[in-house]
């Protein structure tokens, strides 16, 4: 875990970000469904003012969403809003123990995200109770629709906006503009191999078009879903240019690609830094499953 601070060379702004990052915690997969291996560290951001805090997004391991509530509790500052960017449990199956150590707090995310969210619980309990067993946070209660598109911490503005696709949809990002930061959610990964395999090909040019949006933002930070423990939040062009052109990488690979061993080997070499291989390995044999599938349709 590490937070990350944004402070002013000069003087405090009135409100700040700060970053919990996780572990890589082990993917005991069952034979049959995945290969084992680990999951992408992920992130949530605390918000903070004068007197408030908004966290964005919950993580979704037990012990890390008890360090983040001590996290959260070090700030001093009253916790009045969670935010969830997208429906994947790793990014808000904590909120259920955070509003019960913080019960002033609410819970809330977009209409067409908590639609998502009932109709993916089921499938997600199965899926993450697989993954990580007893150290995941249980599905419990679904967030409150929201009402609008802003937040505020302290009077600061927290700008919600509705993307239209990241590694799913719907999804969203969380723009702070008055210390020009960009919570990106799954939209931007920080040097992990991003998941590709929930999406199709038409949908990865429709992630392009959210990496132009949060690039027109013209953020100082971005926080990423998932990035290294030890990762740059700063490294603003970094993560753009590399989440672009690993999306048009992975496209180009997808169609001259033998196999689903071939077309790890084209991304691991061309990217041979990031991190997670587990990610690539499950997007290439999804994607290649869906190519074998439209190809045996056309015949």
């Amino acid at each position: 875990m590490e937070t990350a601070p944004l402070s002013s060379a000069t003087t405090s702004p009135p409100i700040r970000a700060t970053v919990f990052v996780g572990r890589w915690p082990a993917i005991p997969a069952e034979p049959g469904e995945v290969p084992p291996g680990t999951f992408s560290p992920t992130t949530a951001t605390i918000i903070s003012g004068a007197t408030e805090a908004v966290l964005i997004d919950a993580l979704h391991l037990k012990d890390e969403v008890q360090a983040l509530g001590d996290l959260i509790e070090r700030t001093g500052k009253r916790l009045t809003t969670i935010y969830i960017t997208h429906d994947h449990a790793d990014h808000y199956l904590g909120f259920g123990p955070l509003l019960e150590r913080f019960p002033e707090a609410r819970c809330v995310t977009l209409p067409s995200i908590l639609n998502s969210m009932k109709e993916t619980m089921e499938f997600q309990k199965q899926q993450w109770k697989m993954f990580f067993g007893d150290e995941c946070v249980m599905h419990g209660p679904l967030p409150e629709p929201m009402v609008g598109n802003t937040l505020y911490v302290d009077g600061s503005p927290l700008n919600i906006i509705e993307v239209k696709q990241a590694d799913i949809h719907p999804t969203s990002i969380v723009h702070v503009p008055e210390i020009d930061v960009v919570v990106a959610g799954d939209a931007i990964y920080n040097e992990i191999y991003p998941m590709l395999a929930l999406s199709t090909l038409s949908e990865w040019q429709d992630w392009l078009e959210t990496v132009k949006v949060v690039e027109e933002l013209r953020p100082r930070m971005i926080v990423a879903g998932h990035r290294r423990p030890d990762g740059d939040d700063y490294a603003v062009e970094a993560m753009i240019s590399q989440t672009r052109a690993y999306i048009q990488d992975f496209a180009a690979a997808y169609d001259i690609a033998k196999d689903v061993a071939d077309l790890v080997t084209i991304m691991a070499t061309k990217y041979p830094h990031h991190g997670n291989l587990w990610s690539l390995q499950v997007s290439a044999a999804f994607a290649l499953e869906r190519r074998s599938a439209a190809s045996a349709a056309e015949q």
